[in-house]
């Protein structure tokens, strides 16, 4: 008998260094505040013009911790943790919180005279303490905290804060008369720009030599972020900039705080480039036999200009591919053509 609670201890001990994922007692969904305000007036015969201020606040929002971190006072990697006798604990916590301001204005004309068109326009911020839980690829965002003892630490510009957004839609049928009409009869042009601010993401090391997310790390990637060299500025610089100076702007790759194993760089603290892209389509119906059945002709061309639109480059210091976006796929000019058949 004692032999038997001797092995069934030490399973139980065993049993207790088992990675597991859980969540809190009181996990429960999370809930978002809206505000807004909007001022509308015509201007013109079907013209109306809109501004207003849009705003939420997410309170007790998802957020992944480290429910069982490293110390660094510890020096065995066996008794690291808050709790040695238990494994590596990914937690599910309501401990995100965001907030979101935005200034919205727009112009729109109404269908008449053989055209319509809208343009909207938003300046906002977006700040939060955590824009991604589950983490499935690493681009500059990682699904824990650096310090899971100063989860404040974390609060910054939002991975999905987009300062500026412009987008403009139109639609023109060619007149029936006149010059143009004879080269383009009842043809139907229609649009969509859109130009947007790049998306901010962070700056990784790379490295973790004081393990300080040992272990968590292999499930959600590791958080551990550089040190950035004194008088050096990241806000407002562009990746073109940043990826001309980029041996000057970070220290050695390991981290040089060697009393918290934290480097002092922020959160989402370097932004991709934007976005400019116009899309146009474009539509001929032809009359098979008139009134019954008839054909149309469709184009419709996605990244006219062939702009490259380049994603969130390497993020991780350690990496020769750091900052290099253009390794990103910045897409290319599509067009599609499609003949349809209504009766």
């Amino acid at each position: 008998m004692g032999e038997f609670l001797a092995r069934l201890s030490r399973a139980c001990a065993a049993c207790g260094l088992l990675t597991r994922t859980i969540t809190t007692s009181d996990f429960r969904s999370p809930y978002a505040e809206q505000f807004s305000m909007n001022v509308q007036r015509q201007l013109a015969n079907d013209w109306a013009f809109t501004v207003g201020w849009v705003g939420t606040k997410g309170t007790a929002l998802f957020q992944t911790l480290d429910g069982n971190p490293n110390t660094l006072q510890a020096t065995s990697p066996t008794v690291r943790r808050v709790d040695p006798t238990r494994g590596v604990i990914r937690t599910r916590a309501n401990a995100a919180s965001s907030i979101y301001h935005s200034l919205q204005v727009s112009a729109e004309k109404r269908y008449s005279k053989g055209y319509l068109i809208g343009a909207h326009y938003t300046w906002s911020s977006f700040i939060d303490s955590a824009s991604e839980i589950f983490n499935p690829a690493v681009s500059g965002d990682v699904a824990v905290a650096q310090d899971s003892f100063n989860l404040r630490n974390d609060r910054g510009r939002s991975t999905y804060d987009r300062p500026h957004r412009l987008t403009t839609t139109f639609l023109y049928d060619t007149p029936k008369t006149g010059l143009l009409s004879r080269m383009l009869p009842g043809v139907p042009f229609n649009g969509f720009l859109t130009f947007q601010s790049g998306a901010p993401f962070t700056p990784l090391n790379g490295t973790d030599p004081y393990l300080r997310l040992s272990g968590i790390d292999s499930l959600v990637g590791n958080s551990i972020r550089p040190n950035v060299l004194p008088g050096v500025t990241l806000a407002g610089r562009s990746i073109d900039e940043l990826y001309g100076v980029r041996s000057q702007l970070f220290g050695p790759v390991t981290l040089q705080n060697s009393t918290t194993g934290f480097g002092n760089a922020g959160r989402n603290t370097l932004r991709a480039d934007g976005i400019g892209n116009l899309d146009l389509g474009i539509q001929r119906n032809f009359d098979i036999i008139p009134d019954r059945f008839r054909a149309q002709l469709r184009a419709d061309m996605f990244n006219v200009t062939n702009t490259k639109n380049f994603g969130i480059p390497e993020s991780r210091i350690n990496s020769g591919n750091f900052l290099n976006q253009w390794g990103t796929d910045g897409g290319r000019r599509r067009i599609q053509l499609a003949l349809r058949f209504p009766f």
